[in-house]
């Protein structure tokens, strides 16, 4: 019986996905460098060949033309369609721009919700903006009731991600805390830190 060394067998696969990875990144870098000189068709050429592979940053790129018009006639539709791939295939800028588009768009079907759920899904995901934004919503009630704790919660959050500004407000909503609600906090605040990247 022969013993099959699997250092060496998986060494292959790996060598693929890093090649494959690399050809992705070095075709993305010709689409920017092609849309930053100008040319626009170019770069929406290649930006749909690296959407439909699924690369989640040519996704929202491709987006932006589609909803901007450049280097082909604007489509919304299609900006839309992009965007939310990009979203769900965990590009957070995408995701907190979707937040953002939904909030300012009441007329939009559930507008509210998808705002939240945008929202915190950039928060899970590490963004700052995305927590600073979801514990807004929180201290405001305005896409979901007033939830102090958890307003604190993401504005402490926000402030570890690095946002300058969530410092003081974290402050602020923290002396609107009972002991009980900071206990409460603290115990949400180590979960969360375990699972946030």
């Amino acid at each position: 019986m022969q013993l099959i060394n699997w250092h060496s067998v998986m060494r292959v696969p790996f060598f693929f996905l890093i090649a494959a990875s690399l050809i992705a990144c070095s075709d993305y870098r010709k689409a920017r460098s092609a849309y930053e000189a100008g040319e626009y068709a170019k770069a929406l050429h290649i930006f749909e060949q690296l959407s439909n592979s699924g690369d989640s940053q040519a996704q929202y790129d491709l987006s932006q033309m589609y909803l901007q018009g450049i280097g082909t006639n604007k489509n919304v539709e299609k900006g839309w369609v992009w965007m939310n791939r990009a979203a769900n295939g965990g590009n957070v800028q995408a995701m907190l721009e979707l937040a953002v588009r939904y909030q300012k768009s009441p007329a939009l079907e559930n507008s509210e919700q998808m705002a939240f759920m945008w929202f915190q899904r950039a928060a899970m995901a590490g963004s700052a903006a995305g927590q600073y934004n979801l514990a807004h919503l929180y201290e405001d009630g305005n896409q979901t009731s007033v939830d102090l704790v958890q307003a604190y919660v993401w504005m402490t959050l926000s402030h570890d991600s690095g946002n300058p500004i969530a410092a003081s407000e974290a402050k602020q909503l923290k002396a609107k805390l009972s002991p009980t609600d900071l206990e409460k906090a603290d115990g949400v605040l180590s979960k969360l830190k375990k699972t946030l990247p």
